[in-house]
């Protein structure tokens, strides 16, 4: 993987979209946004990872927040971070040459060691692809994140394409090596995608809050139960457009093998969903934020 002795930085593509492009109004955003949240009690390096929604910080930055503050006080050292490709097909996992990764709050550096070991394993399900990074906004969104509650730890942002329930346990042993107390795992994933725009319109033309809630807090509760079979299940019999369920299906099966005594427990931390904001329950995504800890 000829990432180490080079200088290359992957610059931000959805700053000024997705988040405010400029360091002082993305900083008053997020403080803003936790002045107004019931913040966690920090458990720092009890809690092992989370998953997180990746929309517009307009309409998913309190999710994501809520569930992220638990980890505060942690010595996070590496952040993994596994987001759904939403522009590149391929199959398996997509890591980059990049040495780092620009937002309007400086560079996070890349994890040179963690990849290097990681390309090592020759293992065919990851591949080094630059252009699934280049425009992909499921871990973007997530790095500001990470400046505001922990600094700059070292990230190994991973793209993760096309998999079968095979793939996911193959990809959780190739990254198990990664797992230790300084390791927090990021999953990136919203949850339900409704309306004809996003081909999923199971409940009619619109749905309502409570009915969504209900849909996407039983994918969420399997998730958060750690139930790999059950969530796969869950997603055959409903068809829930939860983008990131491979990325999801990858940390339950990493959890398997790393946590066998199953030490380490899920809840739910937090949901909403864009219609909160927009009204709009005709075409309206869902947001779950999940945190696993010992």
């Amino acid at each position: 993987m000829p990432i180490r002795d080079q200088q290359k930085v992957r610059p931000a593509a959805v700053a000024g979209r997705f988040y405010e492009g400029d360091a002082l109004g993305l900083r008053r955003r997020m403080a803003e946004t936790e002045a107004a949240q019931t913040m966690p009690r920090p458990l720092g390096a009890a809690v092992r990872g989370c998953v997180l929604p990746h929309a517009g910080y307009l309409f998913s930055l309190g999710v994501a927040m809520r569930t992220l503050g638990a980890a505060r006080g942690g010595v996070w050292k590496r952040v993994v971070i596994l987001g759904p490709s939403h522009y590149v097909g391929f199959r398996g996992l997509a890591a980059a040459t990049f040495t780092s990764w620009r937002t309007p709050f400086g560079d996070l550096s890349t994890d040179v060691d963690a990849l290097e070991g990681l390309d090592a394993a020759e293992n065919p399900l990851l591949r080094v692809n630059d252009q699934a990074h280049g425009r992909e906004h499921s871990l973007e969104v997530i790095f500001p994140m990470l400046q505001y509650f922990f600094g700059s730890p070292l990230v190994v942002p991973l793209v993760v394409g096309g998999i079968t329930p095979d793939d996911a346990r193959a990809v959780a042993a190739l990254l198990a090596p990664l797992d230790g107390p300084e390791t927090l795992w990021v999953i990136s994933s919203d949850f339900t995608h409704y309306g004809r725009s996003f081909d999923y319109t199971p409940f009619g033309p619109s749905i309502d809050s409570a009915s969504l809630r209900k849909l996407d807090g039983e994918g969420a509760e399997l998730i958060a139960r750690r139930d790999l079979a059950g969530f796969t299940d869950f997603l055959g019999r409903t068809g829930a457009t939860i983008c990131g369920a491979h990325a999801i299906a990858i940390y339950l099966a990493l959890l398997e093998l790393c946590d066998p005594a199953r030490r380490v427990t899920g809840e739910i931390a937090a949901m909403a969903d864009s219609g909160m904001v927009t009204g709009d329950y005709s075409c309206v995504v869902d947001y779950a934020g999940i945190l696993f800890h010992r």
